[in-house]
């Protein structure tokens, strides 16, 4: 269907712009409705759907909750109890070597990726953190609140926890336990290594019509290990310690760790091990959920207008065809079928963009659109007829765009050996302190991830990369060191202000390694070994590129 016939068709009874508008009026706040929001980690886009704006008019842009019960308040009031209080954390050291004969190039990051995939699910790493997670437990859980204590093991994918469950059972078997694991996790997993396919029922094995739940509850099951399923949600008061082997931050590390918080009569405390995440990340995560939590300032509209006008800069698609696509969209007498024609079209033009960059830049960029029109008409009431079209045409448009095809290349597992592994203990059942201070969230934004093409480098420097990480040729007081510079170095507010939309990647990326060299020079007096070790060309291009790829992603997402 042509723009001149939706035009022609448009006469008929049917007028464009006032479906368009009806269509906002439904999508935005309904006067006869109310809504309410009950929540202990308030995110920004709960605060100002919810929320108030701040009467103080030094802070008027200010977002806060109607009601606030803070963590703080109920930990002392003894609502709940203070997950933080044992907290102990791990580090893993290991070394790989190469097997393969021929030194191939590989994308670095990718490759990185899965050489760590590798050693996270490594049966030896799974044995070593199964033995120390069931040790701990038999010595400080089991006999926790007159000796009901439970436990959940928090791991990164469903693969991990039937591989944790599979050990679990294998090492209560071996000492003779009366008590045994449960595993949740949704779908079917296959374990590559032994080609089983498993499901919750079948590895589980619990009799018909008993829930995970409730057999936790009874004195058989005693040990919970979960991916993903009851990290939120999970009220168990009888659950007393935590196994975390899983990267938290954030909403997600107060709500997963929380399950802990539980009161009941006999449960004075609780417990976690973390082999993954660092004190001051965590202790970062709670900090803005202790007291009150406050939306910094409310969402822009004017970006929804910003992001518009680049899309149509891309030339992959015209006004024209955002109308054309509104005046069959919207009208219920022309078929659904006649929309694909005018997508195909736009679709053709996206294939032959031969830049991938510029390809990927534009699909994320439709994304943020999407995301933030869907968002911005909750809050705001508008008649920008326009903009509506082009969000219902880029909603459909993304569907049917290719998906970016992603090699990964898993040749290099087979590439490469573990060589040593060891777990060592860094805090030992320290109390994470929280200052009584007010936390806040950031806006939402209309950022655009950017596409960037995959450096290459040989298997041997990425291994060695790894190694000069986590393993032998750093001391431990080196590897402490590093963490400490890497910190030092997202905490540097020079780099902070140069992360602005108007700055180039490249430029961001020169103040970057210039920052770290400023650093590294703090070294030559007191730590000279490791700065030389740091210096090394290879070592010094590899693990600044690492971090600031790291580094560029967390700012985006932060605004």
């Amino acid at each position: 269907m042509s723009l001149e016939e939706a035009e022609e068709a448009d006469k008929d009874d049917f007028d464009l712009e006032d479906e368009v508008l009806q269509e906002i009026g439904f999508r935005g706040k309904q006067n006869h409705i109310s809504y309410f929001a009950f929540t202990a980690t308030p995110k920004n886009k709960t605060l100002e759907l919810f929320g108030r704006k701040n009467p103080d008019p030094l802070a008027e842009k200010k977002f806060i909750a109607h009601h606030i019960y803070s963590m703080r308040q109920a930990i002392e009031e003894k609502f709940i109890l203070d997950v933080l209080e044992n907290y102990t954390t791990f580090k893993r050291f290991f070394k790989l070597v190469q097997t393969a004969p021929n030194d191939k190039e590989y994308e670095r990051n990718k490759a990185l990726k899965l050489l760590m995939k590798y050693v996270d699910i490594h049966p030896h790493e799974i044995t070593m953190k199964s033995g120390i997670m069931l040790e701990h437990f038999l010595s400080r859980t089991v006999n926790a609140i007159q000796g009901r204590g439970r436990a959940m093991v928090v791991t990164r994918s469903r693969l991990h926890a039937v591989k944790y469950m599979l050990m679990f059972q294998k090492l209560m078997k071996e000492k003779g336990l009366n008590i045994k694991p449960l595993v949740a996790f949704s779908g079917t997993v296959r374990d590559p290594d032994s080609n089983i396919e498993y499901t919750e029922n079948s590895i589980n094995q619990l009799p018909p019509k008993v829930a995970i739940t409730d057999a936790f509850k009874t004195p058989e099951y005693r040990i919970l290990i979960v991916a993903n399923k009851f990290q939120t949600g999970f009220d168990e008061p009888f659950l007393h310690t935590m196994y975390v082997d899983k990267k938290l931050s954030g909403v997600h590390a107060v709500q997963t760790l929380s399950r802990l918080n539980r009161t009941m009569k006999g449960k004075e405390s609780t417990m976690i091990l973390d082999f993954v995440n660092e004190i001051e990340d965590i202790q970062q995560s709670f900090q803005d959920y202790y007291q009150t939590t406050f939306l910094e300032e409310e969402t822009d509209p004017n970006k929804l207008h910003n992001l518009s006008d680049e899309l149509y800069a891309f030339e992959v698609f015209t006004k024209s065809d955002v109308v054309e696509f509104a005046a069959v969209f919207f009208d219920p007498k022309i078929p659904n079928e006649k929309l694909q024609p005018i997508l195909d079209k736009v679709v053709n033009t996206f294939r032959y963009i031969v830049d991938e960059i510029k390809r990927e830049d534009f699909r994320s960029m439709l994304q943020s659109y999407v995301r933030l029109y869907s968002y911005i008409s909750q809050i705001i009431d508008w008649a920008d007829t326009d903009l509506e079209k082009l969000y219902v045409f880029a909603r459909n448009l993304n569907r049917k765009l290719p998906r970016k095809v992603t090699r990964m290349p898993f040749e290099v597992q087979d590439s490469i050996d573990l060589d040593s592994f060891r777990i060592q203990k860094t805090f030992a059942e320290m109390k994470i302190e929280l200052e009584r201070t007010d936390g806040s969230t950031k806006p939402i934004t209309s950022s655009v991830s950017q596409f960037t093409e995959e450096q290459k480098d040989l298997l041997s420097n990425i291994i060695k990369t790894l190694n000069e990480t986590y393993g032998a040729n750093l001391s431990e007081d080196d590897k402490l060191d590093v963490e400490r510079l890497r910190k030092k170095v997202y905490e540097n507010e020079e780099l902070r202000a140069a992360m602005n939309p108007k700055n180039s990647r490249e430029n961001i990326k020169l103040k970057f390694d210039k920052a770290i060299d400023d650093m590294l020079m703090d070294f030559v007096e007191k730590k000279l070994d490791l700065y030389k070790k740091l210096k090394d060309p290879r070592i010094n291009k590899v693990f600044k590129d690492i971090w600031f790829d790291a580094y560029f992603n967390e700012m985006r997402k932060v605004g």
